[in-house]
């Protein structure tokens, strides 16, 4: 039998999270990945439901003062957050759900939803190449990316809070000792 969970990935900037969830989602599409809900507009082609759940300001302090959100934060004046209803209807008909989050969302949703999660730190290669990711975008300032490692080496300093650190040398390999890890605990099922 199946124990459904949230799995949590975190990564610093760079780090890789986003392509191995979706490298996970086409290895197992059963995998569910929760949908962010965001007081900023939405970008040229983002959807509404797909890529983020488009609220206002004030919308989403109502959601939050309700107890709307498993975790949030203020990110440049914007809020972010994982709505709770969603994960947890997932999580009662049986199906596990994976967040991308911070450190500190880890632990807001650890607190929440207690062995219901595992979670997972995906760590770079290491420093050279995580600044040669960071910069090789091309979509940030050098500012930025200074903000960014500075940041980063916080988040590196966390890893040991989580379940699992994963070493993301090639982004196949690492998707395959996250699914590896979640057949051996239950969470999905042996090929």
């Amino acid at each position: 039998m199946l124990k459904p969970r949230v799995v949590i990935i975190s990564s610093v900037s760079g780090g890789g999270k986003t392509s191995i969830i979706r490298l996970l989602r086409r290895m197992h599409p059963e995998l569910h990945v929760a949908v962010t809900a965001t007081s900023r507009a939405p970008r040229p082609g983002e959807e509404h439901g797909v890529d983020y759940f488009f609220l206002s300001a004030e919308e989403f302090k109502a959601e939050l003062a309700s107890g709307g959100f498993l975790e949030h934060a203020r990110v440049h004046g914007n809020y972010y957050g994982v709505p709770r209803r969603p994960v947890e209807e997932r999580l009662s008909s049986g199906q596990s759900v994976i967040l991308n989050i911070d450190v500190q969302g880890m632990r807001s949703v650890r607190q929440a939803l207690g062995d219901q999660t595992i979670s997972f730190f995906i760590l770079p290669p290491g420093p050279r190449e995580w600044e040669e990711r960071l910069r090789s975008r091309g979509t940030d300032s050098q500012e930025t990316i200074e903000r960014r490692l500075k940041e980063g080496r916080f988040e590196l300093s966390c890893a040991g809070e989580f379940d699992h650190t994963v070493l993301n040398r090639v982004l196949e390999e690492a998707a395959g000792e996250i699914s590896a890890i979640l057949v051996e605990e239950g969470v999905l099922p042996g090929a």
